[in-house]
């Protein structure tokens, strides 16, 4: 049973300048950077499978933070700050028929597979406002 949120989702326009402010100016780390998989922006964003990006593990979980830099194809069009506040959880099907039942409308579920071969599952709900995502790493 999950017990907080695993991590926020940042969106930035400007990694580097992320990165050294949340490193260096406030002491967060380790900092892990990566490539993430057009395939695993699609299934948590949406994005075009044609979206190439850098991004970045700040700190470490639960509580980190994931930055990830808005392609440029994009800029203009999504918007930076707080994407959404991920719960990690052993069954992302499960949660998403809960929160069915409670009268909150997520969306499909969706799963990626990236080169390493691990693969995130994830189910995006909005409440309030506010954008979650039940997620699963394998």
């Amino acid at each position: 049973m999950p017990k907080g949120i695993f991590h926020a989702v940042v969106l930035t326009d400007d990694l580097d300048g992320s990165i050294r402010f949340l490193h260096d100016v406030s002491g967060i780390d380790p900092v892990r950077r990566y490539s993430p998989e057009p395939e695993q922006l699609a299934a948590a964003f949406g994005w075009s499978t044609d979206s190439r990006t850098q991004a970045a593990i700040v700190g470490e979980g639960p509580g980190m933070m994931e930055i990830i830099e808005i392609p440029e194809t994009l800029r203009g069009e999504v918007v930076p700050g707080v994407s959404l506040l991920a719960v990690a959880t052993g069954d992302v099907h499960k949660r998403v028929e809960a929160a069915r039942t409670a009268g909150f409308d997520p969306e499909p579920t969706r799963t990626a597979v990236g080169p390493d071969g691990m693969s995130i599952t994830v189910a995006p709900v909005r409440v309030g406002g506010v954008g979650y995502e039940f997620v699963r790493f394998s």
